[in-house]
């Protein structure tokens, strides 16, 4: 390993690697808090664009600092995947990390800078390889994290509210308060876990605010929600009288 490439040298994963299958197209993450990589794989196609956005918005949710989106493994791209691509990248609202794409043909390129150019916010750099994107994301700095003060004022209001809220709305208050992210974000990043730990998405909720309830706020932060999202949603089903459930073999 050569410790001079930026796209190699990164910090220890929150996920080493996720991947999302869609239609006829699949997105794999590589994911450490410095830097996300989402790598695209089969067509990219117009009516893509609805799963795409969820799958990036779900991974946003996690808040990495810097989001590539390596699109060399593609087969095909028309100009409706492009739209799709750049409307799934509009992360304006929400946690807005710096964002690049790479490996698209030059033509797609100048396209891309064109729609790029009718926005004024959600820059996105478009590079030949996926190298010289993570360099440019990399040179630029991270998105602005709210002060401790703030946020634990912010927590002490979500204990409060817990008793007058649903289960799920409460759940997404707490991702949205410790990730700062927005209700459809934290939305999506509940279903992700439950999704992945095959885990109903009432029961998750559930199961998340008991654990906060016996947490004060103080110890709330986004490390500690990391390591209790999965923990409930990869913990072993449990038998009535709470044991964990035996498989047969």
């Amino acid at each position: 390993m050569n410790p001079s490439d930026p796209a190699k040298a990164q910090p220890p994963a929150r996920f080493d690697r996720v991947v999302t299958r869609g239609p006829g197209l699949d997105v794999t993450f590589d994911f450490s808090p410095a830097l996300m990589i989402g790598r695209l794989s089969g067509h990219l196609r117009g009516r893509t664009r609805t799963y795409l956005r969820g799958c990036f918005r779900s991974a946003v949710g996690q808040r990495p600092e810097r989001f590539v989106v390596d699109a060399s493994g593609l087969v095909t791209c028309d100009a409706g995947g492009l739209a799709a691509l750049r409307a799934a990248l509009e992360f304006t609202g929400t946690y807005a990390p710096p964002v690049a794409v790479a490996g698209l043909t030059p033509v797609y390129q100048r396209m891309l800078g064109l729609m790029r150019a009718d926005q004024t916010e959600g820059e996105i750099a478009a590079c030949a390889t996926l190298a010289e994107a993570v360099r440019q994301v990399l040179a630029n700095p991270p998105p602005a994290t709210a002060e401790a003060d703030v946020l634990l004022a912010e927590v002490r209001n979500l204990h409060r509210g817990m008793l007058t809220r649903s289960s799920i709305e409460q759940a997404k208050g707490a991702l949205m308060v410790v990730y700062g992210i927005d209700p459809d974000t934290a939305f999506a990043m509940l279903s992700w876990y439950s999704r992945n730990g095959s885990l109903p998405l009432h029961d998750l909720a559930a199961q998340l605010l008991t654990a906060l309830r016996e947490r004060a706020p103080e110890t709330l932060g986004m490390v500690r929600m990391d390591a209790l999202l999965a923990d409930l949603a990869h913990r072993p089903p449990q038998t009535a009288d709470g044991a964990p459930e035996l498989s047969a073999g």
